[in-house]
């Protein structure tokens, strides 16, 4: 097996997808669960526009994951695969994958 690194990946979000988004996001978080268990996914959530202000809904531009994995390819391929690609949530041509080194990270 070859050797696996951390690898940023950022999602922004195609303009005006938040109702897309917000329909199909209870199946985008069951379907990366298996991969959240099995430690290729490291981390994920939702990028912001601005601070959650109590009481208004969160102003979502897309999504920041990190994988463990062995090629950038291999990343790319989980995305293409996840329903936010499949429903034309992210865009998929401003997506950046690059390498990454944690040099702190803790539990939530």
């Amino acid at each position: 097996m070859s050797q696996k690194h951390e690898w940023m990946v950022i999602l922004p979000d195609n303009t005006g997808a938040l109702d897309k988004r917000m329909a199909v996001r209870q199946q985008h978080l069951s379907n990366l669960k298996p991969d959240a268990d099995s430690g290729f996914w490291v981390l994920g959530g939702a990028m912001l526009e601005d601070v959650p202000k109590e009481g208004s809904p969160l102003k979502i531009s897309g999504s920041v994951m990190m994988a463990l994995a062995s090629s950038k390819e291999e990343v790319l391929e989980k995305i293409k695969k996840d329903i936010y690609a499949g429903e034309g949530v992210w865009d998929m041509d401003k997506i950046q994958i690059f390498p990454f080194k944690s040099a702190i990270r803790s539990a939530l």
